[in-house]
């Protein structure tokens, strides 16, 4: 068998599913899957016909539920899940070996290297605690039930905590520890509905640890197309299981009398603070605690401004002494002429972001999995370039 490898870390493209925007190859289900989310994250308009088509649209019904205790009155668990180490371990860089079948081949994918860190609940609290709306949403999907528990934002980016709940088993998403490594889980064949936030691309991170078969907890990390100040979850409700129409046009189009859309505006409170950092070109980028927005068109002297891939270097340095390793990567400049010269070494693939999303206009942006005190920054450095605060 003809082996190939793959690299999945969330700030890595698989440049083979951009094959083609027309969905009428004979490619795996998983296959068509990640090829949505890829172009999803550059911020891409896909045209799908079934995107374009008219459906019958109905009301949700939205029950709120009294908001419950904060989250430092529960131990700073929500903190602690979201941005620390409970419930993960760290993930030392290894390789899987996947069949693709319709190549006849077998996939190397690799996987990079993760580490988390335990959250100082009480700094967590005093950087984001007044920015978390604990404004409970609850939406009846067909036999699932969706609940919003939380959600925070920083114009550039947002993370919403919610549950998934079915009897006999929650059957919506595929997920496992790998899913969880790479791209995050993702809607299954078997599944009545979708939803997603609206102008965004996203990662979904189940808690293997807290889920049950019938009630999987969730946290959502976000990355708008565009800086935005509000958050609206679509909803796509179907008749029939998404995999018996999904990848068929003309079967599409038989179920779309039966489609119901809706959108439901999820509660936030004020956006986290992000302050602003230049390079010596005058290049800027934006960090809150939530994440990074880097606009890669001036002072990273970059090939192509909308490959993740140019960046091979991202670490915010305290004033400790102490960093915090974004990602790291090895890269080499390639001639015509077949060879290649190593411009940075790593040792060992790092990612240490829970989502990145490229943008059409040249910025990225790096959602941590972990809060940054944006206080205690003495400089950031992106590949070989240095950001200091802007006076």
């Amino acid at each position: 068998m003809k082996k190939e490898t793959l690299h999945t870390g969330k700030n890595i493209p698989d440049f083979d599913t951009f094959i083609s925007n027309e969905e009428k190859h004979l490619f795996s289900n998983e296959y068509k899957e990640n090829k949505a989310k890829i172009l999803n994250e550059y911020g891409k308009e896909v045209s799908m016909k079934k995107h374009y088509m008219k459906v019958a649209i109905a009301a949700g019904v939205i029950v709120l539920v009294s908001p419950f205790a904060v989250n430092a009155a529960k131990g700073g668990e929500l903190f602690q899940r979201i941005w620390g180490n409970v419930g993960r371990e760290d993930i030392a860089s290894h390789e899987e070996i996947l069949e693709d079948e319709e190549k006849g081949s077998e996939i190397v994918v690799a996987y990079p290297k993760r580490e988390y860190v335990e959250a100082d609940t009480n700094r967590a609290e005093e950087l984001i605690g007044e920015n978390i709306s604990y404004e409970p949403i609850v939406e009846q999907i067909g036999d699932t039930k969706l609940t919003i528990l939380s959600a925070v934002y920083d114009s550039n980016s947002a993370v919403v905590e919610f549950t998934l709940e079915r009897e006999g088993g929650v059957k919506a998403l595929n997920y496992s520890q790998l899913d969880n490594e790479s791209k995050g889980a993702w809607f299954s064949d078997e599944s009545t509905f979708w939803f997603s936030f609206s102008e965004s691309g996203e990662n979904i991170y189940v808690d293997l640890e807290k889920s049950t078969p019938e009630k999987l907890y969730c946290y959502d990390y976000i990355g708008f197309k565009s800086t935005r100040s509000s958050l609206l979850l679509k909803v796509e409700e179907y008749p029939c299981e998404r995999g018996t129409f999904l990848y068929d046009d003309v079967k599409y189009n038989e179920v779309l009398a039966g489609t119901i859309k809706r959108e439901v505006s999820i509660p936030l409170k004020k956006d986290v603070n992000a302050d602003t950092y230049v390079n010596a070109d005058g290049g800027t980028l934006k960090i809150s605690s939530l994440s990074i927005t880097i606009d890669r068109k001036v002072g990273l002297n970059l090939v192509n401004t909308h490959d993740p891939w140019e960046i091979y270097y991202l670490s915010v340095r305290y004033k400790d002494g102490s960093d915090y390793l974004v990602w790291e990567h090895e890269k080499y400049e390639y001639f015509d002429d077949g060879t290649k010269r190593l411009l940075h070494a790593a040792e060992t693939e790092t990612d240490n972001s829970s989502y990145a999303l490229g943008r059409t206009n040249g910025e990225l942006v790096i959602v941590f999995n972990r809060l940054v005190d944006t206080e205690q920054i003495e400089s950031i450095v992106v590949n070989e370039t240095v950001y200091t605060v802007r006076k």
